[in-house]
């Protein structure tokens, strides 16, 4: 059970949809949305790719859309549905600010059985871009949860790190994976191979999601994954205690006392099966200058970059050791931070 399950909005979700007492909300949730998924591709289908899939879904919400290129295309796409009559597009150039990557809005003029009833703009401007293919699903994912799409209060936005934002996170990364299309995809490329690779996932990704970016690809894969795997992404920051003392104002007489960042585990995910076998890297720990990850964020000059190493080289900053294990790091540089997945060897 996940932090979620725990969240008031999550259970008022799962208590409306009549989903209370079925397991965890999240895990419900999710599997109601899926659940009408299959029913439509049953009665519509079948289907071979996730666009045909992304295709059927949005033509049985009435749903089309618009992909935002640049602040030009922004301005012309307002005016477009402005002359169609719908005035709350004028809204559309504050509600795609810095932190928002999509918003969807229903339209006034169009009937309700109109094929473009809903409009989901997607902004694809600068590094927006990347997460365009997540961001469909995540607005999809708000009328999936709904019985009757019309019930949606619009516009609905893909910003906010609330509750219910998240939960249309976890739907959108399991819809927009669809089981009969990932699975099969990411068996055959695991078929051969003793553990999960950037290789694999750049294969299930060129094979069958495009579109989709690296990272939401290999977080599909590793929470498929029946093995233990933990993904950790790398950056410089503060230890948390003196993130606090900053953040309240404290000052240091001099300067060479100030604390200065270091390489830590931003974000740490186990999947299940690490989670099961207690293969634990703590969130926010200092990286050694031994381990792959440290390597190639300040070493290397590729951006690659593999090896193995024992987890009891990991010191927390009491001293404490991380279990004596030995694993696979594999590591690839990003934007200046370092992702890697972690497995053990067995």
């Amino acid at each position: 059970m996940s932090r979620l399950d725990d969240e008031p909005d999550v259970i008022e979700q799962a208590r409306r949809l009549r989903l209370a007492g079925h397991g965890n909300p999240v895990q419900a949730i999710v599997g109601h949305c899926l659940d009408r998924i299959r029913r439509w591709v049953q009665s519509d289908g079948p289907v071979a790719t996730i666009g045909q899939l992304e295709a059927l879904v949005t033509r049985r919400l009435r749903m089309v859309f618009e992909e935002v290129e640049s602040d030009e295309g922004l301005a012309a796409l307002i005016r477009k549905y402005i002359l169609l009559g719908e005035g709350v597009f004028a809204y559309l150039k504050h509600d795609l600010d810095g932190d928002t990557f999509g918003a969807t809005y229903r339209r006034s003029t169009a009937a309700p059985d109109a094929p473009d009833r809903l409009v989901a703009i997607i902004d694809c401007r600068g590094d927006k871009g990347a997460r365009r293919f997540f961001t469909r699903w995540h607005e999809v994912a708000h009328f999936l949860v709904e019985p009757d799409p019309e019930e949606v209060e619009t516009p609905v936005h893909r910003a906010s790190d609330s509750p219910l934002e998240r939960l249309m996170d976890e739907i959108a990364a399991h819809a927009g994976f669809y089981e009969p299309i990932f699975g099969p995809a990411f068996d055959r490329e695991m078929a051969s191979r003793p553990r999960l690779t950037f290789q694999v996932v750049e294969a299930v990704r060129g094979q069958c999601f495009p579109d989709a970016s690296f990272q939401a690809t290999l977080f599909a894969c590793h929470r498929r994954l029946m093995t233990p795997v933990v993904y950790v992404e790398a950056e410089e920051r503060l230890k948390a205690e003196h993130e606090r003392q900053i953040k309240g104002g404290v000052q240091w007489l001099f300067e060479e006392a100030r604390p200065e960042a270091q390489l830590r585990a931003a974000q740490v995910v186990p999947n299940a099966a690490a989670q099961r076998a207690k293969l634990f890297i703590a969130p926010n720990m200092r990286i050694p200058s031994s381990s792959v990850i440290h390597r190639l964020f300040f070493d290397s000059l590729g951006s690659e970059d593999t090896g193995r190493e024992n987890l009891n080289t990991w010191e927390h900053s009491g001293g404490k050791r991380l279990a004596d294990q030995e694993v696979w790091v594999e590591a690839k540089k990003v934007k200046g931070r370092v992702v890697a997945i972690v497995q053990p060897v067995t």
